[in-house]
């Protein structure tokens, strides 16, 4: 990945728009103002999930045959809420923020706007490399506990 830390002094000409950008600008923010909308819905669902979870999976579990408590799901679903809101949160700043730069034509808004753009992205992009790591070791403790049942059943036969 290149990063390019440009400074005022090496940047000759401020970036204009032409009407194109602009139309393209205004299409992006309504799109990005769709998602975010639908995440915080699938954020209120998957919180209100995770209470029903608490409170009618232990009464479906009153023999006991989940190997796992009941409350680990519900607990696992908050979590996953709460780490899909940050994303979500930045990316609806993003959208408002570039609606007040485009009416204003505001360059420091436009700079909000493209600061939470990024702030998006790299949430994102940090959240998809921690969950293809623990997929991997997932994989890997999976490949290993096989290689043992399967030495185990073959030893004793």
């Amino acid at each position: 990945m290149e990063e390019n830390n440009y400074t005022a002094t090496e940047i000759k000409d401020p970036i204009t728009l032409n009407r194109q950008s602009v139309e393209s600008l205004t299409e992006t923010r309504k799109w990005t103002t769709f998602f975010s909308i639908l995440g915080f819905i699938f954020v209120g669902l998957m919180v209100i999930l995770a209470l029903v979870m608490a409170l009618i999976l232990p009464f479906l579990n009153e023999a006991g045959q989940m190997p796992y408590p009941p409350f680990l799901l519900s607990v696992i679903y908050l979590i996953l809420g709460g780490l899909y809101l940050l994303p979500v949160i930045f990316l609806m700043r993003f959208g408002n923020f570039l609606k007040r730069a485009l009416l204003s034509g505001s360059t420091e808004v436009f700079g909000e706007a493209m600061k939470n753009l990024a702030l998006h992205f790299r949430t994102v992009g940090i959240m998809t490399i921690i969950f293809i790591t623990l997929y991997i070791l997932a994989i890997i403790a999976m490949v290993i506990l096989g290689a043992g049942m399967f030495a185990g059943n073959f030893l004793n036969a």
